[in-house]
C-alpha cells in the first residue's frame, strides 16, 4: 500500500545538514505512513553517499542520483519518483518540526479539497506545538497570502499528488521558479476542484534554516533579476485577476512588486561585476522595461503611492539608488525621501 505522504528533497552540497533533514522526515508519525525521495543532484561532496546510507537502513527512503541540473530539475526528478497520496517538498538544509505532517493531513481532512499551507519558523528552539488548527481563506485571498510569505515557496504546502505530478518546475529560471509552480498548481485546483479554499495551519510546521553563510539564492546577486521577476509578477497578477482578488488587496501587492524591481535595479548599480558605465546602462534599460512601466500606470490609476514611484517614473537612477541604499542601511534619509515624494503628490496618493 502506498504511503499517505512522500517528501521530496533536492540534495546538493548538503553533507552538513542532510542527516538532520532526513531524520525529521522519518520521525513523523503519519496515519498511512511517510516516504522520502532524496534527489542527489550531482553533489560533489559526500551528500550522495549519505543519502545511500539512509536508503540502506530504511526502506521508506529512495535515492535518485543524477547529473547537476539545478534545483528545478532535482524536484522534477523527485516528482517522477514520488508515489503517495500527497507530496511535500523540503530543502536539504531545512527540517520538518515534530508532528508537522500529521497536522497538515488533519487540516486537509477537516477542510476537504483545500490547499493546505503552513507557517514556518527560523528559530531552531521554537517549541510551538504542531497543532492542526487552520484558518480558511477563499481563493481571492491570494494576494494577501503572498504578502504574508505563504505562497512563493514550495515547501510549506501539502500537494495532492495526482495534480502535482502533472506539473513541472520550469528549469529556465534560476530565481523564483517556485512561485511559478505554485501558481500552476492553483490554476489546476481552480479548474478541477470547485469550491476549493486555502487552509492555513496556524502553527509553524517547517524549520527554515537561515544560516546559509551567504550562499542562498536570496542573498546572491543575480544578473538577470530584473528580467525574471517581471515574468513572475505578470503571472501572479494574472492569477489574482482570475481569482477575483479585491482591489484593496492589490494596492499593497503592487507596492511590493515595485519595491522588488526598484531595489533590484539599485542592486545592479551596487553589485553587478561590470564597469560602472555598463551598470548604469543596464539599470537604465531595466527602468524602461515594459512591464515596469505598465505597473507604474496601474499604480497611477489606483492613486497608489510608494517611495520608489517618482524616481522610477522619472527614471532617476541617482534618486532611486539613494532611496534604496538608505533603506538597506537603515539611514533616516529613506524616511525623508519617502515623505518628500508623498508631499510632491500633495498627499493625494494612498500609502501604507
Amino acid at each position: 500500500m502506498r504511503p499517505a505522504v512522500c517528501v521530496v528533497v533536492p540534495v546538493y552540497k548538503a553533507e552538513r545538514t542532510i542527516d538532520r533533514c532526513v531524520a525529521s522526515i522519518l520521525n513523523q508519525k503519519v496515519p498511512g505512513g511517510v516516504a522520502c525521495v532524496l534527489v542527489d543532484d550531482g553533489s560533489p561532496d559526500r551528500s550522495g553517499a549519505l543519502c545511500d546510507a539512509w536508503a540502506a537502513k530504511d526502506p521508506r527512503v529512495q535515492v535518485v542520483h543524477k547529473a547537476d541540473g539545478g534545483v528545478s530539475s532535482a524536484r522534477n526528478a523527485g516528482l517522477d519518483r514520488a508515489d503517495a497520496d500527497y507530496i511535500v517538498f523540503l530543502d536539504s538544509d531545512d527540517a520538518l518540526r515534530p508532528g508537522a505532517l500529521a497536522a497538515a493531513l488533519a487540516a486537509r481532512r477537516e477542510h476537504p479539497g483545500s490547499f493546505v499551507l503552513w507557517h514556518y519558523t527560523t528559530d531552531p528552539q521554537d517549541a510551538a506545538p504542531a497543532a492542526p488548527a487552520a484558518a480558511v481563506y477563499p481563493p481571492s485571498a491570494l494576494a494577501r497570502l503572498h504578502l504574508d510569505c505563504l505562497i512563493a515557496m514550495p515547501w510549506n504546502k501539502l500537494y495532492d499528488a495526482a495534480l502535482a505530478k502533472t506539473l513541472r518546475f520550469d528549469r529556465q529560471y534560476t530565481l523564483g521558479e517556485d512561485l511559478q509552480f505554485v501558481l500552476d498548481y492553483i490554476d489546476l485546483l481552480q479548474k478541477s476542484t470547485p469550491g476549493w479554499q486555502f487552509a492555513v495551519v496556524d502553527a509553524p510546521l517547517t524549520w527554515y534554516n537561515c544560516d546559509t553563510g551567504g550562499t542562498s539564492l536570496s542573498t546572491r546577486y543575480h544578473g538577470d533579476y530584473c528580467d525574471i521577476w517581471p515574468r513572475h509578477f505578470a503571472k501572479l497578477n494574472a492569477a489574482c485577476a482570475a481569482l477575483g482578488v479585491p482591489a484593496g488587496d492589490l494596492l499593497p501587492l503592487h507596492r511590493a512588486q515595485l519595491t522588488v524591481l526598484a531595489e533590484g535595479i539599485a542592486d545592479i548599480l551596487r553589485r553587478d561585476p561590470a564597469p560602472m558605465g555598463q551598470r548604469r546602462d543596464k539599470a537604465a534599460a531595466a527602468l524602461r522595461g515594459p512591464w515596469l512601466r505598465e505597473l507604474l500606470r496601474t499604480m497611477r490609476a489606483e492613486k497608489n503611492y510608494s517611495p520608489y514611484y517618482l524616481p522610477v517614473w522619472w527614471k532617476n537612477l541617482h534618486w532611486l539608488y539613494a532611496a534604496a541604499e538608505a533603506k538597506r542601511t537603515g539611514s533616516p534619509l529613506y524616511g525623508r525621501l519617502d515623505w518628500l515624494g508623498y508631499y510632491l503628490f500633495l498627499g493625494r496618493r494612498r500609502r501604507e
